[in-house]
């Protein structure tokens, strides 16, 4: 009984099932793909993640918080099964986006308490100082007739 005769590797008798570069197995010799259509869901991924990082600086993560929710539909408007990425994407985005929104309407709501307090105060006029060339009262009164009393 010979039983290397119908097999395409006839050089010692034995069949070898393992050579991933036999032409006759089908499993091991099929190509191997990028994944398609899933850019969308990583871009929703990459910004949810740097969003919820960022939370701390409102004007970097509410920007890429928002951008993760539209690719984040983006992916789903392709008419593919939701994959984890772009589900995970869109999670971290909507946190990313609660979280800095939460610290900025806190941040609204402390401001005019913190501009009683006369250390606060006088480091934010200096800051002002630096930046516009007059202190805070001055520059509220010129760029928008605002005047803050005492």
């Amino acid at each position: 009984m010979n039983y290397g005769s119908d097999r395409p590797d006839k050089d010692n008798g034995q069949w070898d099932r393992w050579n991933s570069n036999a032409s006759n197995s089908s499993y091991y010799n099929q190509p191997v793909h990028k994944p398609q259509g899933q850019a969308f869901s990583t871009a929703a991924l990459v910004c949810g993640i740097v969003s919820v990082t960022t939370c701390c600086a409102v004007v970097i993560s509410l920007p890429l918080g928002a951008l993760g929710l539209i690719f984040a539909h983006l992916a789903r408007r392709q008419g593919k099964p939701v994959n984890s990425t772009c589900l995970l994407g869109q999670v971290c985005s909507w946190v990313g986006l609660v979280c800095a929104g939460a610290l900025l309407i806190y941040s609204l709501a402390m401001l005019p308490s913190l501009m009683k307090n006369e250390a606060f105060q006088g480091r934010f006029d200096r800051m002002t100082e630096q930046v516009y060339g007059m202190d805070f009262r001055e520059f509220m009164e010129t760029v928008y007739g605002f005047s803050i009393e005492e």
